[in-house]
C-alpha cells in the first residue's frame, strides 16, 4: 500500500477531493492504516522470546512477564521452513515452522526475532556427530585399505558474529563412551578430572572447562588446529562480559589480588554474550571471569595475604612445590591442557578494567592487565550442576615431574 501511495499519489489526492477532504490528509490516512500494523510487529517482537534450553528443546517465552506456552523438542530430524516479508527483513524477524515427519507435528511460530540464529543453531543440531564411514579411502601399498583421516570443519570468528552459533568441530564425540575413561589428578588444590572429552572437572571450584582455545577441533583423543585470537571487545560481546575491576580495587594496583577476584565473580553483574557455543553436549560454555579463569589450574599464591586456607596451612617445601613456577603445578597444568601450553596462546577474561584494558592469562599467575586492542585467544568454562562425567569408569592419575 505505501508503493502504491507513493507511485499513484495523484490518484490518492484526488480520491480525498471527492470525499470532500483535503488532499494533504490522503498520506496521513494512510500512515493512520499502518500504525496498528507496526505496532503489533513492535508489541510481538518484545513480548515473545524463542529460547534454545539445553541444545535439546525450543520454547516460546510470552508475555512481559515470561510465561511458557509451548515447548517443542529439537532432534536430527527437525524440518524448518523460515519466511521473511520486506518489513520482516527490516525489522529482524520472521516465520518458522518446524515439524519431525508429518503436518501433525507442525509448529507455526510467526514473528521471531532473529530467526537466522534459530535456523543456524537447528542446521548445527541437525549436523551431529562427524561419521568417518564416509571418508574417502586411502589405499596402502601390500596391506588393506583404511579411511583418511578427516576433521570437523573448525569454527570462525564470522560464522559467531553471523549466525551467533559457533563450536568445536561439529563433532560432540569420536569416542563411544562406553570406551571412555575419565582420569583423576589429586592436587593439594582439589582434584581435576579429565573427563576424556575435551573437557576438565574441578569440584572444588564447581567448574567445567574446555581443556583447549576456541578455534581449534576436537577429535576424540585431542585438539587439532589453531586457536582464534581477537579483541576484547569481539570475546565479551560474543562469549560474555563481566563488571569491570579497575586497579583501584583491592590492595594493589596491578596484581590480580584477593580484593579484585572477588569483585570479579561470576554473581556480580556477568551478562551472556550473543554466541552459543555447542560442545562435549552443552551449550550453556561462557567466558570465563578473572576469578573463574584464576582457578582452571592448581598454582600456589605468591604473596601471604592472597593464599588460601588449603595453601596457608601447607608446609615450606609444600608451598614451595605447589607455586605456579613449581614443576609439579606446571606438568599438572600441561597434561589437563596439553594444547594450551603447546600453543603457548594467552587468554582473555570477561574482566574489563577500564581505559582500553582487560585482564588476561599471559602464561604465568594469577593474571594480569592487557590492552584491549591486543589479540588473545578464549578459553571456555560452565558451571557443574551434577552428573557431568559420562565415563563408566574412573581411574587415578599420577603426574611425575
Amino acid at each position: 500500500m505505501t508503493c502504491l501511495w507513493f507511485a499513484k499519489r495523484e490518484l490518492f489526492d484526488r480520491l480525498a477531493q471527492r470525499l470532500g477532504s483535503p488532499a494533504e490528509l490522503s498520506g496521513l490516512g494512510l500512515a493512520v492504516v499502518l500504525v496498528p500494523i507496526i505496532a503489533g510487529v513492535v508489541y510481538h517482537r518484545y513480548t515473545h522470546a524463542y529460547e534454545i534450553e539445553n541444545g535439546r528443546k525450543l520454547r516460546l517465552l510470552a508475555g512481559f512477564i515470561s510465561r511458557v506456552k509451548r515447548e517443542f523438542p529439537l532432534t536430527d530430524k527437525v524440518q524448518t521452513d523460515m519466511g521473511q516479508s520486506i518489513a520482516g527483513r527490516l525489522l529482524n524477524y520472521g516465520t518458522i515452522a518446524f515439524w519431525t515427519g508429518d503436518d501433525r507435528s507442525r509448529l507455526v511460530w510467526a514473528k521471531v526475532s532473529d530467526p537466522d540464529r534459530v535456523i543456524a543453531y537447528l542446521d548445527l543440531l541437525k549436523a551431529g556427530p562427524q561419521d568417518t564411514s564416509y571418508a574417502p579411502v586411502v589405499y596402502k601399498a601390500g596391506g588393506a585399505a583404511r579411511p583418511a583421516s578427516r576433521l570437523p570443519e573448525p569454527p570462525t570468528l564470522q560464522e559467531a558474529k553471523s549466525a551467533k552459533v559457533t563450536h568445536f568441530g561439529k563433532a560432540v564425540e569420536y569416542k563411544h563412551i562406553k570406551d571412555m575413561v575419565a582420569r583423576r589428578i589429586k592436587t593439594p588444590l582439589g582434584d581435576y578430572i579429565d573427563n576424556d572429552d575435551g573437557t576438565v572437572s574441578h569440584a572444588d571450584s564447581g567448574l567445567m572447562w574446555l581443556r583447549a582455545p576456541w578455534g581449534m577441533v576436537w577429535t576424540g583423543g585431542g585438539f587439532a588446529g589453531e586457536p582464534i585470537r581477537m579483541r576484547w571487545s569481539d570475546a565479551a560481546e560474543l562469549f560474555g562480559v563481566g563488571i569491570a575491576v579497575g586497579y583501584n580495587v583491592g590492595n594493589s594496583m596491578a596484581y590480580m589480588g584477593n580484593g579484585k577476584r572477588a569483585a570479579s565473580a561470576f554473581e556480580h553483574g556477568y551478562r551472556k554474550g550473543k554466541c552459543v557455543i555447542d560442545a562435549a553436549g552443552y551449550t550453556d560454555w561462557r567466558l570465563p571471569t578473572a576469578a573463574e579463569l584464576d582457578q582452571f589450574v592448581p598454582y600456589h599464591h605468591r604473596r601471604e595475604e592472597d593464599m588460601s586456607e588449603v595453601e596457608a596451612s601447607m608446609s615450606r617445601d609444600e608451598a614451595y612445590l605447589w607455586g605456579w613456577k613449581g614443576r609439579a603445578s606446571f606438568a599438572v597444568a600441561k597434561r589437563l591442557y596439553p594444547e594450551l601450553f603447546e600453543t603457548n596462546v594467552h587468554l582473555w577474561t570477561a574482566t574489563g578494567l577500564g581505559g582500553g584494558l582487560a585482564w588476561a592469562y599471559d602464561g604465568q599467575m594469577p593474571v594480569g592487565d592487557f590492552k584491549a586492542n591486543d589479540k588473545l585467544g578464549v578459553l571456555f568454562v560452565r558451571r557443574l550442576t551434577g552428573g557431568e562425567i559420562r565415563a563408566p569408569e574412573i581411574v587415578h592419575e599420577e603426574i611425575t615431574w
